[in-house]
């Protein structure tokens, strides 16, 4: 391998499928009861994802807002809207609450370790996590890695060969050219080759969600190939993500995992 690798790797959906688990709605209810914010006025999960998340996403994903900050804000928006006047250190407990059991859910799984590690020790190869997230993932996404035994560091530093590109630091989402033009003076550095895409494109979350419209999907997927190829010049390599048998979700997961590795160990020796 003469020329650099960048070999990049989705976080929610592929990393995490605790994350997009956290959003079937027996576990979400469980979630905003738990943590006060059901009996402080979000009380339906349509509550939820119109009044809370769909209004603050575009700014919370792309900022250092945070989810906690912004979950506040709206819960307090809504609360008051019924004449209801929340006292403002227990209403940003409740929000900090359901933000720390989210983060709870959003672990990588085990199954990823192996490959993680050998990518981290491997010459010639940079490894990015590329996630559109709130500002809180970036240091729970270092956190996951270090427990797992790979040392990384924000994009932005550019100090690692495993680095966590949150688009709450870039400012854009990672489908969007800027996320990647932010990106190109860290990573081309030296001289890339090729580049490894796995993601799910919001496949996964189509087990939840329509976000994971089969359409929609493969457009996400020929847009972010675009958008790779032209900011970076070089071949993009991709696998996508794809859950099919929820039946056997860890055992169909686990084993795509593991055709995951295959194929990136196949694309770095090439």
């Amino acid at each position: 391998m003469s020329a650099r690798v960048l070999v990049v790797l989705d976080f929610s959906g592929t990393l995490s499928l605790g994350a997009v688990r956290f959003a079937q709605d027996e576990v979400l209810r469980e979630a905003l009861v738990q943590s006060g914010l059901w009996e402080a006025g979000v009380d339906s999960l349509e509550t939820f994802w119109r009044g809370v998340v769909d209004p603050t996403w575009e700014v919370a994903s792309t900022s250092r807002c945070g989810y906690g900050p912004a979950l506040y804000e709206r819960a307090r928006a809504l609360a008051e809207a019924r004449g209801l006047q929340p006292e403002e250190r227990d209403l940003q407990a409740r929000a900090e609450a359901f933000v720390a059991r989210y983060l709870a859910h959003s672990t990588i799984d085990p199954a990823w370790g192996p490959l993680l590690r050998e990518l981290a020790a491997w010459p010639g190869v940079t490894t990015v996590i590329a996630t559109d997230h709130y500002a809180e993932a970036t240091a729970h996404i270092l956190e996951q890695l270090a427990a797992m035994g790979v040392a990384a560091a924000p994009a932005l530093e550019g100090s690692a060969r495993v680095l966590v590109a949150n688009s709450a630091d870039l400012g854009a989402l990672k489908a969007d050219q800027a996320f990647w033009e932010r990106l190109r003076p860290v990573l081309a550095e030296e001289p890339l080759g090729r580049i490894v895409l796995v993601d799910d494109f919001g496949a996964n979350e189509g087990l939840l969600d329509s976000y994971g419209d089969r359409s929609q999907v493969e457009r996400r997927v020929s847009a972010t190939l675009d958008v790779l190829g032209g900011v970076f010049g070089v071949p993009v390599e991709v696998f996508c993500f794809w859950l099919a048998d929820r039946q056997a979700e860890s055992e169909a997961y686990e084993a795509l995992v593991r055709e995951v590795a295959g194929f990136v160990r196949r694309m770095l020796a090439g």
